[in-house]
């Protein structure tokens, strides 16, 4: 991303597109090559070297080696056009072309990848890769495009693998041990239900604010993955962390389906093989990056518990319990056909 890019000058060009397109579609240039004159505007949710900002950054990158096709995709770094529940709202109405976050936070639109967040639904990598190549992920794809027609659903990303139950106060060995913890939630109403389940009290905060809010006392931690927590640097106001192996985090990609339709057929469709290469690549990064980021946590002076099988018991017993309060508002053939892959 040019570092010449701001705010301002982002409106600039929303502007002068929107102007443009009163008198039809944004034209595409043929002379040495095919260029979408539309800039595609971006607002992710992280640094620039991480998986989930690389599956959408490499898309134009591989359209062009593979079919000439050149896209002006303009990256804007987290939280530089709001907050992670901002940015949702933009790519809905526009002002942003493409974002993305946890299949949690795009629950408040439309239930269809409700079950992807059920406790101890995905149990590892294997299944999660399976998922996403699915015809089953397909199908659910396109019910939230009919239940959310203003977005177009791309290739999805790992997000860091498995969350880690985080505090500040004390090592956390059971839920009886979480009594009286006030953890950051998303707004998912399955993500507040865990932390209950476990014995804490949920409060939603934007990701960004979330630091600020554990220096303030307002929670004592969260539910995140390793990678998210050295990036932003919570080694700095937490210490205690559990692997709960609850929650396989899967970052949701869309895209504003105004911008998408007025792509030609020809470049929707290198933009899509595009967009699946670039998710792999980032897939397979992520899940290496799992376990270093774990490693540098420890590190950097954390404590990360692993509960004995007993322990372990406790935890998953608690958040599967919850599938008796969720799942009935999932099509039971979504439950049957994603336990199958578990099993394949």
């Amino acid at each position: 991303m040019s570092k010449k890019i701001t705010r301002r000058t982002m409106l600039k060009s929303t502007a002068a597109v929107t102007a443009a397109s009163t008198l039809g579609f944004p034209t595409v240039l043929r002379a040495q090559d095919v260029v979408f004159a539309k800039p595609i505007v971006a607002a992710l949710n992280a640094p620039a070297d991480n998986p989930t900002t690389l599956a959408i950054s490499r898309i134009p990158e591989i359209m062009e080696e593979n079919s000439g096709l050149k896209a002006n995709v303009q990256i804007f770094p987290p939280n530089s056009l709001g907050n992670d529940i901002n940015v949702l709202e933009s790519v809905q109405n526009g002002f942003v072309d493409i974002s993305s976050n946890t299949t949690a936070q795009f629950s408040v639109f439309d239930g269809s990848f409700n079950f992807v967040d059920l406790p101890y639904a995905i149990p590892d990598w294997d299944t999660a890769l399976r998922l996403f190549k699915s015809d089953l992920w397909a199908e659910q794809a396109a019910k939230f495009e009919a239940a959310v027609p203003t977005l177009k659903v791309l290739p999805p990303v790992g997000a860091g693998g498995f969350r880690l139950l985080w505090n500040d106060e004390r090592p956390l060995r059971v839920p009886g041990d979480v009594t009286g913890l006030k953890f950051r939630a998303t707004r998912s109403p399955i993500d507040q239900a865990l932390f209950q389940a476990w014995n804490g009290n949920p409060t939603p905060v934007p990701f960004f604010e979330t630091q600020e809010a554990i220096k303030n006392g307002v929670v004592d931690g969260f539910h995140v993955q390793p990678i998210w927590t050295f990036v932003f640097n919570f080694q700095e106001v937490l210490r205690y962390a559990t692997r709960t192996d609850a929650v396989f985090s899967v970052q949701f990609q869309v895209m504003n389906r105004n911008t998408w339709d007025a792509m030609p057929a020809e470049f929707q469709d290198a933009f899509w093989k595009a967009a699946v290469q670039s998710a792999d690549e980032a897939n397979a990064l992520d899940r290496e990056l799992e376990a270093e980021f774990t490693q540098k946590l420890i590190d950097a002076g954390m404590e990360i518990y692993t509960p004995t099988p007993e322990e372990k018991a406790e935890w998953q017993g608690a958040g599967e319990a919850l599938w008796d309060d969720f799942a009935g508002d999932i099509d039971p053939e979504v439950i049957e056909r994603l336990v199958a892959l578990r099993s394949a």
